[in-house]
């Protein structure tokens, strides 16, 4: 197997032992070390982009606005909804993504109506 090929498969290696919860991996590798993170990044921006668009169509939360940003799978929920109900529904639908361990709340509710 060439070097480029191994770097790759050690770099998915540690994310699938990752997310299967085996944290114990090391390695001096530069390459592996950046191919793990680029990972990393790739998934949380899919996490990101999954929960916001559960959001952004979900018919219960018409009139909200939301910013969401996910690391490691914690996502935080920043914006703003209508009332309580349209917060805890937004809560709710973003720890029901399959990937997302923790949610943050940094939702305000927009008292202007």
């Amino acid at each position: 197997m060439s070097k480029p090929k191994l770097v790759i498969a050690a770099g998915l290696a540690a994310v699938l032992l990752g997310s299967l919860g085996v944290t114990a991996f090391a390695t001096d590798s530069p390459q592996v070390i950046a191919a793990v993170g680029i990972a990393g990044e790739t998934l949380d921006s899919g996490l990101s982009d999954r929960v916001e668009t559960l959001l952004r169509t979900d018919i219960g939360l018409v009139g909200s606005r939301f910013r969401v940003h996910s690391k490691s799978g914690i996502v935080t929920l920043g914006g703003s909804v209508p009332d309580e109900h349209s917060l805890r529904r937004a809560l709710d639908l973003a720890s029901s993504v399959h990937g997302v361990r923790e949610v943050l709340n940094a939702l305000e509710i927009d008292s202007a109506k």
